[in-house]
């Protein structure tokens, strides 16, 4: 790079809010891989306009705010661009309107008809999918239209039906097998026995699906099918950040795992194990939802954390507000700074702002550390078992002794070994096989 372009003070504000301007592309366009793209082509333009421009003379250096916005002014029409020309492919191959008692395209365009017995078929692919939900004992049909078409939560349809929350869980995922099932007999063929991973329903129609069929039952279709969905897991020790599809941010931490499922009125996330950060990107069209031992937690778009701990689960948010429920229909709004936590008993605490500023860091493993307030030893070590490559214990008669202090994650081994300078424990190592760190309650002498 010449030093005409390194000191351009348009390339400097690019580089330094790269990772910012990939989200805000990505915001508008629906698509990350997309986003990166056009970051380049916006650093392209700014890097043209360096050129035909002398950076070098001693025009004084304008406002650092209105270079920025100037960048981002270049990504936002880029994007514009783009997504104008998207449209226009879109319209020149998309089908002619479909007349659905004739299954015949509509209009006076003669030069493109629709083939009537994919439309048929498609048609009796759906009445396949109806009779299979008409089946279903009228509970688990309507736990499951309220799930996939309302975006009703969990908690709410317990409460709605009497019944718990696994027992809800368990009745959208048979009215799923019955639909699956119906699908597989409509293309003759027989269901495979479950493996854990549900196949894409949508899948099972073909190429193209229901999307040639009535535009209604396509909607209603995408309501109860997700379009974009992963399931997520990071080992001991390792820390993922993964984009989604519309420009909001998860990451993962160490011996965590999550579900992803994107519908057309909804984002959605279970948080099976650990703990996770989200930076979502603000959809009034579709809340963003995280759910955790039956708990939901709602926003729209903020930066906040949830983590399963102690048989509960700890919710801190950094910017924004999320409204977090709990499954014994208990609400709270809280706001950046808050932290709330629910209970085994379903106990929802009221919001509390941080203590200190050693504790106001919110998902401080992002940066390699872990705080501790006055927490069980016990806790704190399950939290560090999740960075240790070696089994960690702590013995009954010293789990409650209260910790407080910073942890470096890369240092935590030496923590633990300095542990008995601040606490009454020693920690030996196990005779077994597993060669595990023992921390045990120091004998009086």
């Amino acid at each position: 790079m010449s030093a005409q372009l390194s000191s351009s003070p348009l390339l400097k504000a690019f580089q330094d809010s790269y990772q910012e301007l990939v989200r805000f592309i990505a915001r508008r366009t629906g698509s990350p891989h997309e986003a990166r793209e056009l970051a380049h082509d916006t650093w392209v333009r700014l890097a043209e306009r360096a050129q035909a421009r002398d950076d070098t003379t001693a025009d004084p250096a304008p406002p650092e705010a209105a270079v920025r916005a100037y960048v981002y002014t270049v990504a936002e029409n880029l994007a514009i661009d783009h997504l104008r020309r998207r449209q226009r492919s879109a319209e020149r191959f998309s089908p002619a309107p479909v007349d659905l008692d004739t299954g015949l395209t509509t209009g006076h365009d003669h030069h493109s008809t629709r083939d009537v017995a994919d439309g048929v078929a498609h048609r009796q692919a759906l009445d396949a999918v109806d009779a299979a939900l008409r089946a279903l004992p009228p509970r688990s049909r309507d736990i499951f239209l309220a799930d996939r078409l309302d975006g009703a939560c969990h908690a709410e349809l317990a409460r709605r039906h009497g019944v718990s929350i696994k027992t809800v869980e368990r009745e959208v995922m048979r009215a799923l097998d019955s639909v699956e099932a119906a699908l597989h007999r409509w293309r003759g063929d027989v269901a495979p026995a479950r493996t854990g991973r549900r196949r894409a329903l949508s899948a099972l129609l073909g190429l193209g699906g229901l999307s040639v069929g009535s535009a209604a039952l396509w909607q209603a279709w995408r309501q109860w099918m997700p379009g974009y969905s992963a399931t997520l897991a990071t080992a001991i020790g390792r820390i993922q950040a993964q984009a989604l599809p519309d420009g909001s941010c998860l990451t993962l931490d160490a011996a965590s795992r999550a579900e992803v499922q994107y519908f057309a009125t909804r984002r959605t996330v279970r948080l099976l194990a650990g703990s996770a950060f989200f930076d979502v990107a603000r959809d009034e069209a579709r809340p963003f939802i995280v759910s955790a031992l039956g708990h939901e937690i709602t926003v729209l778009g903020t930066r906040f954390e949830v983590a399963l701990q102690d048989g509960g689960v700890r919710v801190a948010v950094e910017s924004g507000q999320v409204r977090v429920r709990s499954a014994s229909g208990d609400a709270r709004v809280l706001g950046a700074g808050d932290r709330a936590f629910i209970d085994t008993a379903l106990q929802l605490s009221a919001a509390q702002p941080a203590a200190n500023a050693v504790t106001s860091a919110v998902a401080p493993w992002r940066d390699g550390w872990l705080d501790f307030h006055h927490q069980p030893l016990g806790e704190v070590v399950e939290r560090l078992a999740r960075y240790s490559p070696r089994p960690l214990r702590v013995a009954p008669e010293a789990a409650q002794l209260p910790v407080f202090g910073r942890v470096r994650i890369a240092e935590a081994g030496t923590w633990l070994r300095l542990l008995p300078n601040s606490l009454p424990v020693r920690v030996r190592e196990d005779d077994g096989t597993e060669r595990a760190l023992v921390i045990e309650r120091r004998p009086i002498s």
